[in-house]
């Protein structure tokens, strides 16, 4: 019997989707190595060593996180030659079970061996999978499912969001378009307003009582799956088109006068990121529990927009 049933192989870049799955694993009962929770063992120890044996001859399967990354770094290229040469110890067996976060090839790995998408699979779907392989009876859902698959889809879409957002806090945008009369840069002003309204309000549409119901079900009653995923990708694509329409603003070229109202505007996106960021980690920790609490309140502070506009206007 092996020491463990599942090996992790990651990227160090992919670790907050594989951490979730760690802790879905523990749950479902598996044995499994993450290096984080050994890292106990791992002090002292001549790790190529070590690693060699955990990923070659210590689990019965190794799941491998193909990314870009992956394939680019010391230590899971050593893990991964690790791994396939077990190939060799005994052939007639299925032992690299790959994932993929992306289409990169890997070397030495077939083309032809069976793999998951993990645009398809949320962590804890993930580890559901990795038990049934392992050859572990996943029962019925525990009562408030539907929390937990909302917040694997959120954190899981909004992980595909870094560099939009981190460009945003930078106030980075691409040029998209140049105004040049006056007119047309009011004009363009009041039309993205309006759009701004349309988004929040879209945010706060998707989690009313009316959807929430529909999707998670009424009291005492189980959700839909497929209407809990679709509540969180449409969530995650309102938290989305924020981040675009403020780069949008930034990204049109105005008359140097509107140049400070076009920034400020798009500031305005600020308060509701940050308060639909804090909002999903709140309500992570609540889903853990198996319960959910879905009241988002969003507001913001304008007084610096309608300044620069009376500049604008005055002048």
């Amino acid at each position: 019997m092996t020491k463990y049933d599942i090996c992790l192989s990651f990227a160090g870049e992919d670790r907050a989707y594989v951490e979730e799955v760690a802790h879905h694993l523990k749950d479902l009962g598996l044995r499994y190595f993450y290096d984080n929770e050994r890292q106990h063992e791992l002090l002292g120890e001549e790790l190529t060593e070590y690693l060699d044996k955990v990923y070659r001859e210590d689990s019965r399967f190794c799941v491998m996180f193909v990314s870009k990354d992956y394939v680019r770094k010391i230590w899971t290229i050593h893990e991964r030659r690790s791994a396939l040469a077990r190939g060799l110890h005994d052939p007639h067996k299925p032992y690299v079970l790959p994932v993929r976060f992306d289409a990169t090839p890997v070397p030495g790995l077939r083309p032809s061996i069976g793999y998951l998408d993990l645009k398809e699979f949320t962590p804890r779907q993930l580890a559901e999978m990795l038990a049934k392989k392992v050859g572990i009876e996943v029962g019925p859902p525990e009562a408030g499912w539907e929390y937990r698959t909302f917040t694997d889809i959120v954190r899981q879409s909004m992980r595909g969001l870094e560099d939009k957002k981190l460009n945003h806090e930078m106030g980075f945008a691409d040029n998209v378009r140049s105004l040049s009369s006056d007119t047309d840069a009011i004009d363009y002003f009041t039309a993205r307003t309006r759009k701004f309204d349309e988004i929040l309000n879209a945010v706060q549409d998707v989690l009313s009582p009316q959807k929430q119901q529909w999707a998670f079900g009424p009291a005492g009653q189980a959700g839909n799956a497929d209407k809990v995923r679709l509540l969180a990708t449409r969530f995650v694509k309102n938290y989305e088109d924020l981040l675009d329409w403020a780069a949008d603003l930034r990204g049109t070229t105005t008359p140097d006068r509107h140049r400070a109202l076009y920034e400020a505007t798009a500031k305005l996106a600020d308060q509701p990121l940050k308060q639909i960021d804090e909002f999903v980690e709140h309500f992570a920790a609540a889903a853990q529990r198996g319960a959910g609490d879905l009241t988002l309140t969003i507001d913001y502070d304008s007084s610096e927009v309608e300044a620069e506009l009376k500049k604008v206007q005055t002048t």
